[in-house]
């Protein structure tokens, strides 16, 4: 049987550092062991690390949302849906790859990129299909970036893979 762990990190008993934007606790809980969002928790004891000892002013607010869905065939997102996106009213250019266009993929599915039309910034993505789950890193690796979409799309990803079609997704767009 596998025990779980809480570490509380103290930087001293008046005040500590905050992974989150604009306040300083004397604590931050960082859970270990088998549970939902180890590794969101794991990233938080980061961003904490890299200010403490680093001098890394990194913070909670600089990370990019994104999950994955481990169904069949799995699912990977990141940040905003398409709904969101027209709901702001912003002006988005939207790019689709079907997963039958995908030489792995056994299964209906698609990929989506939500492109900001003035910045070329990925705004969101979601990639439903075999590999899904691992693909979806390749887009939040740029958006981390914050490099235009056509990064993706000029990149000469390995054949037969599913990050290879993003570049057609990229490329995909209304």
């Amino acid at each position: 049987m596998t025990k779980n762990y809480d570490a509380i990190i103290e930087r001293n008993s008046f005040g500590g550092m905050c992974v989150n934007t604009g306040c300083i606790p004397t604590k931050t809980m960082v859970a270990s062991g088998k549970r939902a969002f180890t590794r969101t928790a794991l990233n938080d004891a980061e961003i904490v690390d890299a200010n403490l000892l680093d001098n890394d002013p990194r913070n909670v607010s600089d990370r990019i949302t994104a999950y994955a869905l481990y169904i069949d065939p799995p699912l990977g997102r990141a940040v905003l849906t398409e709904a969101e996106v027209r709901k702001s009213g912003r002006r988005a250019l939207i790019g689709r790859r079907p997963m039958r266009k995908v030489g792995r993929a056994v299964e209906k599915g698609f990929m989506k990129i939500i492109v900001d039309a003035q910045t070329r910034q990925i705004l969101g993505a979601a990639i439903l299909g075999t590999g899904g789950d691992k693909a979806i890193h390749s887009i939040l690796d740029v958006m981390y970036d914050r490099a235009p979409y056509p990064v993706i799309q000029r990149a000469m990803h390995i054949h037969p893979t599913v990050s290879k079609p993003l570049s057609a997704a990229a490329g995909a767009r209304r």
